[in-house]
């Protein structure tokens, strides 16, 4: 038997919401969800309509008034079953999201599953941490302090490429400072966060207290349009992001929004290739350049550009592509049949603005694959070079000087991540202070803790997921004069 099938075995899913911490069947209609390493259909789940999604922030607005006035410890030790749960069951977790996401296991058990555990650990520790602040006063008989209070009920859209990671990236923090929570997955991946609620609330915690609703757009705009939400937390493409703001801007709801990016990965001549290629290209390649960091936008000093083509055509073909539950591969397929035809598309057209193909990695017959590629012969005007094609697909362009290389590296809308490829420390942080992006990596790509806030600059959003940051995004300010006496 595979993992594949024995995750699905092991679900046991009853196919519903989960709501006010019960499974809610429902006769609405409902959409399939795929394996897309197969192109099988492996659940059918309900599309939330706007009853559903005022049942949901109901079911979260009740808890809320339980759950803001709960102990720090409580919080703290609630966070704390949720991550034992989270890892007695890391195995099927892990083989559910491969079966639905179709990225391999390993980087799902490593990267998902483990990370989800981390990151309720790490804010487990905030409850009791939560400080305000005692403010000077020119008064001696009046005291002025403040004091971090939870927003209210958040509003979370996730999106497919790391469903369970990125939902406990949202619902911890808010769990932590004292909100309740109304998640809406990706359509294409809503089991293990629908997983996540049920574990959520086995491990004692209120009713209502995390909801998950599955539907698609329409679903969407019912929950970031309804008035009963304090905030939104969205994680997604910067063209759906307009599309959500203007149902906020109607209810005066605040919002974090991390989007969309075109990563610079910049290579200078002093790297040394045989022990940095990888990395490099994993930093493009990694969850089939399914990525919001994703550095697809290679930049490499011109000294040493036929030295790194020449290794890039050596190594590529040799990348394993296939199902995620083979042990032996290390890039799975594209999420859906839609999107691989959309990767396929940005390649098509830049071949047609006269990019060419460097070379390609071979990929299975079936499934939703796309075969790792790498274009040259670019210039910044091409959409390749310009836009988030969030596939296995890398551009590459030379630069002769440093300034060169951060005017090539600056020059997109986007600012979400960058990396730096050398020895020299002075030039690496000149190049950390100057690159216009959130994060930015030395030596290193793709690397993350949930102790460092994740966040992006121009296009690519506004908020901090992720560290301390990540919890006050979930947390009102407010100040208290008090005076002695009467």
């Amino acid at each position: 038997m595979t993992p594949a099938v024995r995750a699905l075995e092991m679900a046991d899913l009853p196919h519903a919401h989960f709501i006010a911490s019960e499974w809610l069947a429902s006769d609405e209609p409902r959409f399939p969800v795929f394996d897309p390493s197969t192109g099988g259909v492996i659940a059918e789940l309900p599309e939330a309509s706007s009853s559903t999604v005022d049942a949901a922030v109901s079911s979260a607005r009740q808890a809320f008034r339980t759950w803001s006035r709960t102990g720090p410890k409580e919080r703290e030790a609630l966070l704390h079953r949720i991550a034992d749960l989270l890892e007695e069951d890391a195995e099927r977790l892990a083989m559910l999201e491969t079966l639905n996401c179709g990225k391999p296991l390993a980087a799902a058990r490593e990267g998902d599953v483990q990370g989800a555990i981390d990151v309720f650990r790490f804010y487990a520790g905030y409850p009791t941490k939560n400080f305000g602040q005692l403010i000077p006063s020119d008064d001696a008989e009046t005291l002025i302090f403040t004091i971090p209070e939870p927003v209210g009920v958040v509003a979370a859209i996730t999106p497919w490429n790391y469903p369970l990671l990125i939902a406990a990236g949202k619902i911890a923090p808010a769990l932590a400072a004292g909100c309740a929570v109304v998640v809406k997955p990706a359509p294409e991946t809503p089991l293990t966060t629908l997983e996540l609620a049920s574990i959520v609330s086995r491990a004692g915690a209120p009713a209502g207290l995390l909801n998950v609703v599955a539907g698609g757009p329409d679903t969407g705009t019912f929950l970031s349009g309804h008035a009963g939400i304090s905030k939104l937390s969205f994680t997604g493409s910067t063209r759906t992001s307009s599309l959500i703001l203007t149902q906020l801007a109607k209810i005066r709801r605040p919002a974090a929004m991390e989007l969309g990016g075109k990563s610079p990965n910049v290579v200078f001549e002093d790297v040394v290739l045989a022990r940095s290629l990888d990395a490099i290209l994993m930093g493009a390649l990694y969850n089939a350049g399914q990525e919001c960091c994703a550095g697809a936008r290679i930049l490499v000093h011109e000294a040493i550009a036929d030295d790194f083509m020449s290794a890039v055509k050596a190594r590529l073909p040799a990348f394993r592509v296939g199902p995620g539950s083979n042990p032996d591969v290390e890039i799975g397929p594209m999420v859906s049949e839609r999107h691989q035809q959309r990767v396929a598309g940005f390649v098509d057209r830049a071949r047609e603005e006269g990019a060419s193909v460097l070379v390609t990695a071979p990929i299975p017959d079936a499934g939703y694959f796309y075969e790792p590629t790498v274009l040259v012969d670019l210039d910044p005007g091409m959409e390749v070079w310009r836009e988030e094609v969030f596939g296995p697909v890398l551009a590459i362009d030379t630069f002769s000087s440093d300034d060169e290389a951060l005017e090539k590296a600056n020059a997109t809308r986007y600012g979400l991540a960058a990396g730096i490829w050398t020895g020299d420390i002075q030039r690496a942080l000149r190049f950390a202070r100057e690159l216009e992006a959130g994060q930015v990596w030395i030596n290193s790509y793709l690397a993350g803790s949930p102790s460092a806030p994740f966040g992006g600059l121009k296009d690519s959003g506004w908020g901090r997921e992720l560290g301390a940051a990540g919890l006050l995004e979930f947390c009102e300010l407010k100040t208290v004069y008090m005076r002695g006496t009467l």
